[in-house]
């Protein structure tokens, strides 16, 4: 689709120019480099040449004056010879030579026997003593130092004056060998013989073994490095002639020209180096540019959003594929549209041309537009419409941009959601359980059903409000209990448990149901139960009535025995007061037992509440044995009771479990109503296992079938023909409350067992619940 292009020169201009213009600076610089090194070494050849052309000139030079003055002083010593000659004609000679060589400081002539025989100048200090005159004459010349002739190192006069003694020997065939000795001033031998334009270039040095002798230089200039030196041999004296190039004096002009340019170098190569890295920043500038324009097409082109631009006049500039497919025209056929779009439906024109309207004026909504269009097939779909400012890079506001979505899904998916939330709600309403949900740290009530509402009297105009819960949460399993709502005298079986609310909040769900009835038909039932076990323990008393009459005939014919004795005894003339002590006690004996009968008779069918508390199981036991006592000796059955003295206390209601007790021994004693009496026995056995009281009642009778057992402990259903079919469920009833467990299974050696279990108490002291 077409789209605002941005032009992006190609990269090859800009790596030419990275590899050309660098190269170029840094060639300019290395052919200037290479031409001032080039320069310097011709200017460095040429100095060396005339270095060397000076010095061989002046070597010349020097060696010209001293053949001049050899040649002088081998004229004076022929005529020496020839002729001979005076004093005044000696000094004559000297001045003449002095005259042409200003060098010469002195003349002398030595004789045979070392002896100074004529000296010019008189009054000058001797330099040679006699008895060193001798060591001359076979040398040429020779450096005196210390007044003595050496060989090698300098003379050193008062004014550190290098000299130098020039010997020429005179040769007389009668008189032996004459020596004259010319000394010369090296200092200023060069000062002559040295030109001004020689003196200027260079530093003349004489030197001799490294160290120099005498020189000839300019105080006001500097020696370079550069200097050559050759041999000026002076036998038997090896010196080195050297000239040291003084530094020429260069015009301000040549330094400002060669720094002009050196600063121009500089200044390209940076302005090269600063063009580099602006054309690198440039070029990666442009690569980013291609990056992210690459990026935002590829970003527009993968939205599922629709986007859509518009001039300020409400012409579309431009559209992305998302939109396009979302109303299915192409970009050719909507770019440039204004005023009616053609996927505005017919129906809703007059909606979407306010909405058009209202964000070209600049009043669009922020929360969006909802609006239905139309594909090109006709097809309708619902979008939200979101519109803002479009604005250039320069901060103008050129246009309107709008995000359009495509909310069909949504809103059927939307439709379908308030419809379950529908569903959900009349369901809820119709429970006959209040059910709400609280915030678990605030307790505020988020939903409650319209019988929580009206169970606790909550108005239909309510805003936010909290509610106490019912009873204590705990995190976990689902809670179930039981709450009674003392106002309005209502029970409620609660059952609370932890869950996650919508916006991912810790809530509690809480069910109350209204057991009321319930409990109202339970304590009814209660009640039965109360009068049935009244009515069994009655019916119970008037079946052994004649066994307790008899049990309690005993006591009774005891007592009148007693009491017959007693007045026997007060007849006498000297009653027998330990007899009639004795007799006396053991009426009170017989009285207590008769009282201890009738006692637990009226225990055991005195009606009144459950009462649970620490019992001894040794007492309870005692209890029906001695209910039982008659019934057992009529019955003729044998009674094993197992060992009760050590076991733990049982936490329960003592009557209740001494009936147990006693009607399932009394119906083990009639169900033995057919055995021998050899086999009549009834055993007991009572343990403590695992937390549990085990009792035992095991007899020998006939036994039940697995039919009956099925049957045995449902209501009204009895195997006796004068039963009423209670007894036993009322005995499972009593256990059951006391948490325990009953039933009944086959005896090994012949007939039933019936089984029952409670929970020993885990604390030493139990309280009542």
């Amino acid at each position: 689709m077409p789209k605002k292009q941005f032009r992006v020169e190609e990269p090859t201009i800009s790596r030419w120019l990275l590899t050309i213009t660098p190269f170029a600076a840094a060639l300019f610089a290395l052919v200037f480099a290479l031409f001032l090194i080039q320069t310097a070494h011709k200017e460095d050849q040429a100095i060396t040449s005339t270095l060397e052309q000076d010095l061989l000139w002046q070597k010349q030079a020097l060696k010209n004056r001293l053949d001049n003055l050899q040649h002088q002083l081998d004229g004076l010593a022929d005529i020496i010879v020839s002729d001979g000659l005076s004093s005044a004609e000696f000094s004559g000679r000297y001045l003449s030579i002095l005259q042409d060589s200003p060098e010469v400081m002195s003349l002398e002539y030595i004789d045979e026997t070392n002896q100074v025989r004529w000296q010019h100048p008189l009054n000058r200090p001797d330099l040679l003593p006699p008895q060193n005159h001798r060591n001359l004459v076979a040398a040429r010349s020779v450096v005196l130092v210390n007044n003595a002739p050496q060989f090698s190192t300098v003379l050193q006069g008062q004014n550190q004056t290098p000299l130098l003694a020039f010997v020429t020997p005179v040769r007389l065939n009668f008189h032996g060998r004459h020596t004259l000795v010319a000394i010369l001033n090296l200092n200023t031998l060069l000062q002559q013989q040295v030109p001004w334009w020689i003196a200027q270039r260079y530093q003349i040095s004489l030197t001799e073994n490294g160290e120099t002798i005498a020189s000839k230089f300019n105080r006001n200039l500097d020696p370079t490095g550069l200097s050559q030196a050759i041999g000026f041999d002076l036998p038997p004296n090896q010196f080195q002639l050297q000239a040291t190039v003084y530094q020429q004096q260069r015009s301000w002009q040549q330094y400002l020209l060669t720094l002009t340019v050196i600063a121009l170098s500089i200044l390209m190569l940076a302005s090269t180096w600063a063009l580099r890295r602006h054309i690198k920043e440039r070029h990666n500038i442009e690569a980013q540019l291609r990056q992210e324009t690459a990026m935002r097409e590829a970003m527009e082109n993968s939205l599922v959003t629709g986007i859509r631009a518009m001039d300020k006049d409400g012409h579309l500039i431009y559209i992305n594929r998302a939109f396009c497919e979302m109303v299915g025209y192409s970009a050719e056929d909507l770019l440039g549209q204004s005023q009616t779009m053609p996927y505005w439906p017919p129906e809703d024109l007059d909606r979407c041309t306010a909405v058009y309207r209202a964000i070209l004026s600049g009043r669009a909504e922020p929360s969006g537009y909802q609006m239905r269009f139309m594909r090109a097939n006709g097809e309708r779909f619902d979008v939200r419409l979101y519109a803002a400012k479009l604005i250039d890079g320069d901060g103008q506001h050129t246009g309107w941009i709008s995000s359009i979505y495509d909310i069909t899904e949504l809103q059927r998916e939307r439709n379908a959601l308030q419809a379950s939330h529908e569903r959900f709600v009349n369901v809820l309403n119709g429970l006959e359980a209040a059910v709400s949900v609280s915030d678990a740290a605030s307790c505020e009530m988020l939903l409650t059903n319209r019988q929580f509402d009206r169970a606790f009297n909550i108005p239909d105009w309510h805003g936010r409000y909290c509610a106490l819960p019912y009873t204590p949460r705990r995190k976990g399993a689902p809670v179930e209990t039981e709450w009674f709502d003392a106002y309005r005298g209502h029970w409620y079986q609660i059952k609370s448990r932890s869950s996650v609310w919508v916006d991912g909040s810790e809530v509690w769900l809480e069910i109350a149901t209204d057991i009321t009835a319930l409990k109202n038909a339970q304590e009814r039932e209660r009640q039965q139960n109360e009068q049935l076990q009244q009515t069994t323990r009655l019916i119970s008393m008037g079946e052994m009535a004649s066994s307790l009459a008899h049990e309690l005939n005993q006591p009774l014919a005891a007592i009148a025995s007693y009491a017959t004795g007693c007045r026997n005894v007060l007849s006498q003339a000297e009653p027998n007061i330990a007899q009639l002590d004795q007799a006396i006690e053991k009426m009170a004996g017989q009285a207590k037992r008769a009282g201890k009968i009738i006692s637990g008779i009226r225990e055991f069918v005195q009606r009144r509440a459950p009462h649970r508390k620490p019992c001894e199981v040794a007492d309870l036991v005692d209890t029906v044995r001695t209910l039982l006592a008659a019934e057992v000796a009529k019955q003729q059955v044998k009674l094993s009771i197992g060992e009760v003295s050590d076991l733990p206390i049982v936490y329960a209601d003592a009557v209740m479990l001494e009936q147990v007790m006693f009607n399932l021994m009394k119906n083990a004693i009639e169900a033995m109503h057919d055995t021998p009496i050899a086999n009549r026995t009834l055993d007991l056995n009572i343990n403590a296992n695992n937390g549990f009281l085990s009792v035992i009642i095991a007899d020998r009778g006939t036994g039940i079938n697995p039919e009956q057992m099925e049957q045995l402990f449902k209501p009204f259903y009895t195997t006796k023909n004068t039963g009423m079919g209670m007894g036993l469920n009322i005995c499972r009833s009593i256990i059951e409350h006391h948490q325990g467990r009953l039933w009944v299974e086959a005896n090994p050696g012949g007939g039933s067992r019936f089984i029952f279990t409670l929970p020993l108490p885990q604390e030493s002291l139990a309280c009542e619940p």
